[in-house]
């Protein structure tokens, strides 16, 4: 009897097409995350306690909840208010891009091939603990480089979803309402360079890429596990 042999390839993606798919999921998180992470930037910058002493809660809104911050936000600015921000928050999907691109560069520079295992083929223990530290070691450094990169879009973004009064802390521990209202993307560009310079893109930059970091060397471990136990190059 004849025998048919069936043979599986399986494809191989390039640094551009990680990009590509890395940018669309990405895109796609924007529009169901914005309007979260705007209120949770909002409710981390309130002061409610000083607020009261002041008797400043006609000035500066102040939110009670997750719920009260929404109604808030659109009564008080609209319901487009929840996605401001959303154009530096698009480009900022490239982080991922940028995060896979780096990653796949360094872990084929430094050849860490993904072991396609049979029954019979099984990496040894330190062999495995190897790679994995290796794993951990590319994943840090290539979050790192992409929070870098990308930073400035998340302090342009965290400007313009900023509310436009606030109070604020000065130097010398006076309490002060300030109205600081950034508008657009580029308005907010020329602004922060107007009166902070090329540093003010930058603020901040360092203890962020060393809080992702852990985090992405851990993901890409666990990612580098899945992929090898599915066999995928």
């Amino acid at each position: 009897a004849a025998t048919t042999t069936t043979t599986t390839t399986t494809t191989t993606l390039n640094s551009w097409e990680n990009f590509q798919l890395a940018t669309v999921s990405g895109m796609v998180m924007v529009f169901m995350t914005n309007p979260v992470w705007l209120i949770k930037l909002r409710m981390q910058l309130q002061m409610k306690k000083t607020s009261e002493q002041l008797h400043a809660s006609r000035t500066v809104t102040q939110y009670n909840g997750f719920l009260d911050a929404v109604q808030k936000i659109v009564k008080q600015e609209g319901f487009l208010a929840l996605y401001k921000g959303t154009g530096p928050a698009l480009m900022l999907t490239s982080h991922g891009g940028v995060q896979f691109v780096v990653y796949e560069f360094l872990r084929k520079h430094f050849h860490y091939a993904r072991a396609q295992r049979s029954s019979t083929e099984r990496s040894s223990v330190m062999k495995r603990l190897e790679d994995s530290l290796g794993y951990l070691t590319i994943g840090a450094i290539s979050k790192m480089v992409a929070s870098t990169v990308t930073y400035p879009l998340q302090v342009i973004k965290s400007r313009m979803q900023q509310p436009s009064s606030s109070i604020e802390l000065t130097n010398t521990g006076d309490v002060r309402i300030v109205k600081r209202s950034y508008g657009g993307l580029l308005s907010t560009v020329q602004r922060i360079l107007k009166k902070e310079g090329i540093s003010g893109f930058f603020k901040g930059a360092i203890p962020n890429a060393v809080r992702v970091a852990p985090s992405a060397a851990v993901t890409f471990v666990v990612y580098e596990t899945v992929m090898d136990v599915l066999e995928v190059d």
